[in-house]
């Protein structure tokens, strides 16, 4: 049995690492904002503002998830929010490095997340992997910095992991809900021009995904999390609606109309990428979860 620390455990992402953990024999504990039980799991509280972590947090745990971060649309990206996306990436992982410094704590491995918008928003049919280039836009920077966060920790000694994720879809937090409630409707719709690609990775395959690479001691570096096919907002949209056996009846909506009401958050819904997972499928990893319709039906269940 292995002590696993996670950050952002409470999460939709956090949650389901914690039951495959637990269902594995291990036991994960949160840093939250409250000390406290959240059923089998016992939670220390940390203050990444402050640079406060629970000394007792620490103690015996030999892997940490880093998955904790702001909501990247929850809210206008005013430049204060702007910063607070950032800062709860970053001083975060800088609050986690410096704890297990100096409290000589020796860790076999840190797995952090990052999100495929490292690659940015640009218009392209290239498919990315690991290799290319960040981006230059405000999602890319974030994405670039949350990296560089990390390299203190490899460093250091402590092998590393990055999971560059794309969309998760689970029943239970995130998109998939919001889009769902839509499509059973019937007022499911397509955003902009449509023809950006959404890539996505089911619930399932991203836990597992980062339980793979917790455990595996051959594995380090950067991986894109996503499923192998990458659709299209068109093909998502009308694959989803389908999967409650609904029709999209609804014109798309222009990309002016979507900046008109999220401001610069619309890019992350205008604008997506293809991205290339070849390097995680070479691990070993198997998805569960591989091609769209076998995701949104399992996901339409009850």
């Amino acid at each position: 049995m292995a002590k696993i620390l996670i950050t952002g455990g409470s999460g939709l992402l956090g949650r389901a690492i914690s039951r495959t953990l637990l269902e594995l024999g291990h036991q994960p504990m949160w840093l939250s904002r409250e000390a406290g039980q959240s059923g089998a799991i016992l939670k220390f509280r940390w203050d990444p503002e402050t640079n406060f972590i629970d000394p007792a947090a620490l103690q015996g745990v030999e892997y940490v998830i880093h998955l904790a971060g702001a909501g990247i649309v929850d809210k206008a990206w005013s430049p204060g929010y702007r910063q607070e996306i950032v800062n709860s990436r970053v001083r975060s992982s800088q609050t986690l490095y410096e704890a297990i410094t100096k409290q000589g704590i020796s860790i076999k491995k840190l797995v952090g997340a990052s999100a495929v918008g490292y690659y940015g928003s640009a218009e392209s049919e290239h498919s990315y992997s690991e290799d290319d280039e960040a981006g230059t836009d405000f999602l890319a920077s974030v994405c670039k910095e949350w990296e560089s966060s990390y390299k203190v920790f490899a460093q250091s000694g402590i092998q590393t992991a990055i999971v560059r994720l794309g969309i998760v879809l689970g029943k239970d937090g995130g998109a998939y809900p919001k889009l769902a409630r839509m499509a059973k409707l019937g007022l499911g719709t397509v955003l902009g021009k449509g023809t950006q690609y959404l890539p996505w990775v089911h619930l399932e395959d991203a836990a597992a995904i980062f339980v793979k690479l917790l455990f595996d001691e051959t594995l380090s570096g950067t991986y894109n999390a996503v499923s192998s096919e990458c659709q299209s907002n068109r093909e998502f949209t009308h694959q989803l609606a389908t999967s409650f056996k609904r029709k999209v009846l609804l014109p798309r909506i222009p990309a002016w109309v979507l900046r008109l009401v999220l401001g610069e958050r619309a890019i992350s819904l205008t604008h997506g990428l293809k991205i290339n997972n070849g390097k995680l499928i070479s691990s070993g990893y198997h998805f569960k979860f591989d091609n769209l319709p076998t995701c949104l039906a399992d996901l339409a269940q009850n």
